[in-house]
């Protein structure tokens, strides 16, 4: 069973460039959620967050293949905005899972194809500076 407490804690002033980075990209229907228990399962999040509308798809990303441990973080996908809007809200800066506080904000929109190449070939195709300089070294 899931334990959830409301925190008493008063936030006094929540810095400015938290407040912009939590308000990302409301257009999409994705949250990310950080400093997530490692005991946590699917199951604890799909009972915590369902409360505020309809889930399509939960994801707690696994460290290693076959080590059954996930990073701490998960991203739940709502059917809407307006549902996850509200659970962004409801959670707040004062949701905790298993002793620890979750950290709530809009998760960016998945890459294009086109846009993932691209940020690749950035890092691994090398430039003509680049090619000239091995070619000079090969010489």
């Amino acid at each position: 069973a899931v334990e959830l407490k409301l925190s008493e804690k008063q936030i006094s002033k929540v810095p400015q460039k938290i407040k912009k980075d939590r308000n990302l990209d409301e257009s999409s229907g994705k949250l990310l959620i950080k400093n997530v228990p490692f005991e946590t399962t699917k199951k604890d999040l799909r009972n915590l967050f369902a409360a505020f509308g309809e889930i399509k798809h939960i994801r707690l990303p696994k460290k290693l293949a076959g080590t059954g441990n996930h990073r701490g973080f998960a991203f739940v996908e709502y059917s809407s905005v307006a549902e996850a809007r509200k659970a962004f809200e409801a959670t707040g800066d004062s949701t905790h899972l298993y002793g620890r506080r979750l950290v709530v904000e809009w998760a960016k929109e998945d890459a294009t194809v086109a846009e993932m190449r691209a940020k690749t070939a950035e890092v691994f195709v090398p430039t003509e500076t680049e090619k000239k300089k091995l070619e000079d070294v090969l010489k």
